[in-house]
C-alpha cells in the first residue's frame, strides 16, 4: 500500500509540472508554460485563480544562453531573444519619446539629482543589480512599453538585460547617448520649431510657464489619481464639437478654436481650479492645454496623454 501511495504522489508531481496542465494555473498567466525567468519563478500555483506575476516566461535555456553584446543587438541580423525589443538611436527616440508607458533612468543618484526628466523613474544601479531589487517602483510594469536610458548607453543596455532576466517583455534601450544628449536635442528641436514647446520638452521639464504638465494614461490607475491633483479638478474636453459624447457640455474648449478657449477660461479661476484637458489620444489634449497657457491661464494645468475620453469614462464610471 505504501508503494502505491508513493507512486501516486510521484505521478501527481509529474502532472503538476507538465506545461499543458500548468498553462491553466501558471503564475505567469493563462496560456503561459511553466518555465522560469532567470530571477523569478513562473511556476504553477494550483491555489490561485489569478496570475501572481505579469511578466514573460522565457523559453528553456534562455537564462543559460549567451547574452548578445550591445553591438550585436544593434545589428538587425544578429538580433536575438537576449536583446531589448528595440535598440534606439536619437532619431527613433525623438519620434517615440512621449509614447512610452514609462521612462526608466538608470544613472547614479548624483547624476539624477543634477538633472533629470520630470516624467521618469530613477533606478540607480539597475545596470549592476537584479531587477527584483527595484520592485518598489517597477512591480506591475512587466508588460509595459518601457524606455531605458543612462548617460552614454552602456548602463542602459546592461539594465535592459536585467529587466529581461526578470521577465520584462517590452524593453526599448537608448544606445546613442544618454539623458544629457536627449535633453539637449529635444531643446534644440523645440526651440527651432514653430510649435515650441513641443510635447517631448514638456515631458522633460514638467509643468512650466510655457508647458502644461503631462499626465500619461500609464500613470493613472484610478479616478482618484486625477481628482487628487487639486482641490477643484476640471476635466476639459478639447475635442472638436463633432464628438457628441462628453462629461459636461459646458466644459468644452476645442483646441483649434481660440475664441471658444477664451470663453471657457472666463468660467474658471486659476487660483481655485486645476484643469485636465483630454481628447481621443493625447495630441489635441496637449495642443489645447498649451493654447490655454498662451491665452493667459496661469493656474495648474495637465493634459491626459496616450489615452482619451473612453479611458477616462472607464475610470469615472
Amino acid at each position: 500500500m505504501r508503494t502505491v501511495l508513493i507512486l501516486f504522489s510521484l505521478l501527481t508531481i509529474g502532472l503538476a509540472a507538465a506545461p499543458l496542465l500548468c498553462s491553466k494555473t501558471s503564475q505567469c498567466g493563462g496560456g503561459s508554460d511553466c518555465y522560469l525567468t532567470c530571477e523569478n519563478t513562473c511556476g504553477c500555483n494550483d491555489t490561485s485563480s489569478s496570475p501572481m506575476y505579469g511578466g514573460k516566461c522565457q523559453e528553456p535555456g534562455f537564462c543559460e544562453g549567451t547574452f548578445l553584446d550591445l553591438q550585436d543587438c544593434i545589428e538587425p541580423l544578429q538580433y536575438g531573444p537576449t536583446c531589448p525589443r528595440k535598440m534606439l538611436g536619437m532619431y527613433d527616440l525623438l519620434e517615440s519619446y512621449t509614447s512610452y508607458d514609462f521612462r526608466i533612468d538608470v544613472r547614479s543618484a548624483p547624476e539624477w539629482a543634477e538633472d533629470h526628466a520630470n516624467i521618469s523613474i530613477p533606478t540607480p544601479g539597475l545596470a549592476f543589480h537584479p531587477a527584483k531589487n527595484y520592485l518598489d517602483v517597477l512591480e506591475g510594469k512587466e508588460d509595459a512599453r518601457i524606455l531605458v536610458y543612462c548617460r552614454s548607453g552602456g548602463r542602459a543596455f546592461e539594465a535592459s538585460h536585467n529587466l529581461l532576466k526578470y521577465g520584462f517583455s517590452n524593453i526599448h534601450s537608448f544606445y546613442q547617448g544618454g539623458f544629457p544628449d536627449i535633453k539637449r536635442r529635444v531643446v534644440e528641436v523645440s526651440e527651432s520649431s514653430e510649435d515650441h514647446p513641443i510635447k517631448a520638452l514638456c515631458y522633460i521639464t514638467g509643468g512650466s510657464d510655457i508647458c502644461p504638465t503631462p499626465l500619461p494614461k500609464s500613470h493613472v490607475n484610478s479616478a482618484e489619481d486625477i481628482t487628487s491633483l487639486g482641490d477643484n479638478v476640471v476635466l476639459v474636453d478639447v475635442r472638436p464639437r463633432s464628438y457628441t459624447n462628453t462629461f459636461d457640455d459646458d466644459l468644452r474648449a476645442p483646441a483649434n478654436k481660440k475664441r471658444q478657449i477664451k470663453k471657457f477660461l472666463k468660467t474658471v479661476d486659476e487660483t481655485e481650479h486645476t484643469l485636465v484637458t483630454f481628447c481621443e489620444e493625447g495630441n489635441f489634449a496637449f495642443k489645447g492645454a498649451k493654447a490655454m497657457i498662451e491665452l493667459g491661464w496661469g493656474g495648474p494645468i495637465y493634459f491626459f496623454d496616450n489615452g482619451g475620453y473612453k479611458d477616462l469614462k472607464k475610470l469615472f464610471a
